[in-house]
């Protein structure tokens, strides 16, 4: 017989059976092992857990969302030239990934990647030529950057393939870097003889090169100038560069350039500017209306692009650059007025627009003016040893003080040297006529 009790509840009695207490109590769960997050990158201090594993956020479908105005931003990031051979670096060895049945994407393996690069080494360009191991490296890193860190084929082992291929295939078999000729002062005094600046046309390209000269520009940052970017000062111009290649965040910079009888900046770039603004953007019916919207106006473009007539070209198809000329047409100019010149080869190199950059840097090298002020003058990095390694061409931040390196360039020929005095002999006819 069962031990029973009895209670006394509300003036009943009830028969109840004695138990353990504890029996009645659930058993005590065992702790749950914690899961910590952690990977090759992770850093802790002392006495420091990492992050839990069931700490991760919770996203939803709107955390991976953005307005179609940033999405836009986020897929034109990076210069447009950047973005444009990147692209098609990347389309490239897809497309040839595809034709050899490998896999491109959505990630690769670094085999892949290393016979595609065999293939350009072996088979070379459609033209027959060799690739430059400069533009291959370029494109290996267009290549593995594609990829999410982590999962990038190994870039380390493909550049070492293309330096190997530097030594032992392109340097033997002739290749060499395509070089620029340096359009130095005694062929650019040239150039400018035989440009006819009694046209808009000519006067235009003689303000777009003297400048180009004095600031060293590459031909995209020429293009880049916008009309309240240059200040005519009484002994020089004052040019304000927004951005360079090399710099292209913080501050922009103001460079003086002296004017120069043998260059005539200030006369040049006055005359441009008085052209520009008897300018007016063109409609369909009107070249040039008198009562349209003026071309000269602080935030348009300096130089623009201009009929045989010399009024402003109709730009509404210009999609990429708009009102702003390309480099590549500064370009075609540059290797136009020097072929016009008899000038379009200087020690066996083609005349081009980054002519103008090698040519001022080596004018003030044989002057003896330090690595630093080209650097400077250029834009080069403090560091870079550029301008004498690479923008050398002999034959055989904010500066507020007018400063111009090109001072120690001794005036070509002196002012009765015929290149020079022509010229002006005939600006100063025309004036009398």
């Amino acid at each position: 017989m069962t031990t029973s009790a009895i209670e006394e509840t509300a003036g009943e009695i009830v028969d109840a059976e004695l138990v353990d207490d504890t029996a009645l109590m659930p058993a005590a769960a065992a702790p749950a092992e914690v899961s910590y997050a952690v990977t090759r990158h992770t850093v802790l201090g002392p006495g420091e857990l990492p992050p839990r594993a069931d700490e991760q956020a919770r996203f939803t479908e709107l955390d991976f969302k953005v307005p179609e105005g940033v999405k836009k931003r986020l897929n034109e990031r990076g210069a447009r030239n950047t973005r444009v051979n990147r692209d098609s670096s990347r389309v490239r060895f897809e497309q040839w990934c595809e034709s050899q049945g490998r896999v491109a994407r959505p990630t690769t393996t670094t085999a892949n990647v290393a016979a595609y690069f065999g293939h350009l080494m072996e088979k070379g360009k459609p033209d027959g030529t060799k690739y430059s191991p400069d533009s291959l490296l370029a494109y290996c890193g267009r290549i593995v950057s594609w990829y999410a860190k982590g999962e990038r084929p190994d870039g380390s082992l493909i550049r070492e393939m293309i330096q190997d291929y530097r030594l032992e295939e392109y340097i033997p078999a002739g290749g060499e870097p395509e070089q620029s000729a340096g359009l130095t002062l005694k062929y650019l005094v040239k150039v400018l003889a035989a440009i006819d600046e009694t046209t808009r046309i000519g006067r235009r390209d003689a303000a777009m090169l003297v400048l180009q000269y004095g600031m060293l520009y590459r031909s995209v940052e020429v293009t880049n100038l916008l009309v309240r970017h240059v200040r005519i000062d009484s002994d020089g111009v004052w040019v304000w560069t927004a951005k360079s290649k090399t710099r292209r965040t913080g501050k922009g910079r103001w460079r003086f350039i002296r004017d120069r009888e043998d260059l005539r900046i200030v006369a040049r770039v006055r005359a441009w500017l008085s052209d520009l603004r008897e300018l007016f953007e063109p409609t369909e019916h009107d070249q040039n209306p008198a009562d349209g919207e003026p071309a000269y106006q602080p935030n348009k473009p300096l130089f623009r692009a201009l009929t045989t007539l010399g009024n402003l070209k109709r730009r509404a198809n210009a999609t990429v650059r708009g009102l702003f000329l390309t480099g590549r047409a500064v370009n075609e100019m540059v290797k136009a007025r020097a072929a016009a010149a008899g000038i379009a080869l200087i020690n066996g190199l083609k005349v081009t627009s980054h002519s103008l950059r090698a040519g001022p840097n080596t004018d003030m090298a044989e002057a003896q003016v330090p690595l630093a002020d080209r650097n400077e003058a250029g834009d080069w990095h403090k560091d870079s040893t550029l301008a004498d390694d690479r923008y050398n061409r002999p034959d055989g931040s904010i500066d507020i003080s007018k400063h111009d390196p090109l001072d120690a360039v001794p005036l070509y020929g002196g002012p009765a040297h015929a290149a020079v005095a022509q010229p002006l002999a005939v600006a100063a006819a025309g004036q009398e006529e």
